[in-house]
C-alpha cells in the first residue's frame, strides 16, 4: 500500500460546519435534506451538505454494539438511505423556483413586465383545473414572482412557448451533470426541442411552468443557474477541488491546481431583463407579501424564491412534497 494524495477542496470549512448544523438544529439529525453554497462570481462550491449523514466509524468498528445497530438500521431505511449524497445524486421536482427560468425565457421572448394576468385562484389548461395558492386578484410580473402565481406563469409559459423555455435551459445545462469528482451525480431531467415536438401537450407545458412534469434537477444544478442569474448570465463549472497535492509536503512532487472559473456557458439574456427578475426576487424576501419573508436578514439584500412541489405515488396520489429556497445576495 502507498499513501496517496492530498485533495484540497474549495469548501469554506465555517460555511460547511454552520450548514451542517442548521439543517440539525432546524430538522434534526435525520432530516432528509441538502444544502449548497455557490461563489457566483467563479463557480467555487463553498458548501455542500447532504443529511442523513453515515458516521465513519461504523465501517471501522468504532461504534459500539448498540451504536452500530442503530447505524445498520438507518442504512437499512429505504426512506433515509443515508448513502445517497441528495446535492448531488438524487433528482427532485424544482417547484416555484424554475419560475425565474419561465419568467426570463417570456421577458427575451417580448413580455411585458407590466402586462397583468387575471389570477382567480386557479387556471385550466383545457379541461384540467390548476390551483393556485397564491391569492386571487390581478398580477405583473413582480407580483407574480413575489407572490409566486401558478396562473401567471402558465398563462406566459403558453403564450410565449416552450420553445424558449427549453432553449433557455439547455443554456443553464439543466438536464447535463456537473462533473463534479465525487462519481455522485445524476444529469436530471430536461425535455428537449426533440421531445417538445412529439407527443407534447399544454398540459406538458403547463407543468414544466410551475417546475413539475417532465423536469428534475439536483440542488447543485439549481445552485448553477441561481449563480449565473446573479453573476449577470455566466454559468461557471462547478469547482470541488481546488488542488491536489503530494501527501508529503516535504517531496519533490509538484501539487496540481485545477482552475477556477471555467466558463460553461452564457445564457445571453439581456441586463435589463435580469434586472426586472432581481427587483422581483428582492421582493419576495423583503415586501410584506412575498414568499420568502423567512429568509430576511437585517443588513442583506436576499433575491430569494421559494418552491413546494409534489411527490405523487404511482396511482397519482400526494405522498410527500419537496420544499426549496434558492436565493443570492445582491
Amino acid at each position: 500500500p502507498e499513501p496517496g494524495q492530498n485533495v484540497v477542496l474549495t469548501l469554506d470549512l465555517d460555511l460547511q460546519r454552520t450548514a451542517e448544523e442548521s439543517l440539525k438544529n432546524h430538522r434534526g439529525a435525520d432530516a432528509r435534506a441538502a444544502v449548497v453554497v455557490m461563489d457566483v462570481r467563479n463557480g467555487d462550491v463553498l458548501a455542500m451538505v447532504s443529511s442523513p449523514t453515515i458516521n465513519p466509524l461504523f465501517f471501522t468498528g468504532g461504534l459500539s454494539p448498540e451504536e452500530s445497530q442503530r447505524e445498520a438500521a438507518r442504512r437499512a431505511d429505504m426512506k433515509l438511505r443515508p448513502e445517497i449524497n441528495r446535492a448531488t445524486q438524487e433528482n427532485y421536482a424544482p417547484g416555484s423556483i424554475f419560475k425565474p427560468i419561465i419568467g426570463l425565457a417570456a421577458l427575451e421572448a417580448g413580455l411585458d413586465p407590466n402586462m397583468i394576468v387575471d389570477n382567480p385562484g386557479f387556471i385550466y389548461v383545457g379541461k384540467r383545473h390548476i390551483t393556485d395558492l397564491a391569492k386571487p386578484g390581478k398580477y405583473d410580473f413582480r407580483r407574480a414572482v413575489m407572490d409566486s402565481s401558478n396562473t401567471y406563469f402558465i398563462t406566459v409559459g403558453l403564450r410565449y412557448g416552450i420553445e424558449n423555455i427549453v432553449e433557455l435551459a439547455e443554456k443553464f445545462q439543466l438536464g447535463e451533470k456537473c462533473s463534479v469528482p465525487t462519481r455522485q451525480e445524476t444529469a436530471g431531467n430536461m425535455p428537449t426541442l426533440d421531445r417538445i415536438h412529439e407527443g407534447w401537450s399544454d398540459g406538458d407545458t403547463a407543468n414544466v411552468c410551475i417546475g413539475q412534469g417532465e423536469v428534475e434537477v439536483t440542488p447543485l444544478q439549481m445552485a448553477v443557474v441561481y449563480a449565473a442569474i446573479a453573476n449577470g448570465g455566466t454559468v461557471y463549472w462547478p469547482r470541488l477541488v481546488s488542488r491536489v497535492e503530494p501527501q508529503d509536503p516535504m517531496s519533490q512532487g509538484m501539487a496540481t491546481n485545477l482552475p477556477s472559473a471555467l466558463v460553461r456557458d452564457r445564457i445571453g439574456v439581456s441586463a435589463r431583463n435580469l434586472q426586472i427578475l432581481h427587483k422581483a426576487m428582492l421582493a419576495e424576501t423583503e415586501d410584506p407579501e412575498g414568499t420568502g419573508g423567512l429568509a430576511r436578514v437585517p443588513g442583506l439584500h436576499i433575491c430569494g424564491k421559494t418552491g413546494t412541489a409534489q411527490v405523487m405515488d404511482e396511482h397519482n396520489r400526494e405522498i410527500d412534497r419537496t420544499t426549496w429556497f434558492a436565493s443570492f445576495i445582491t
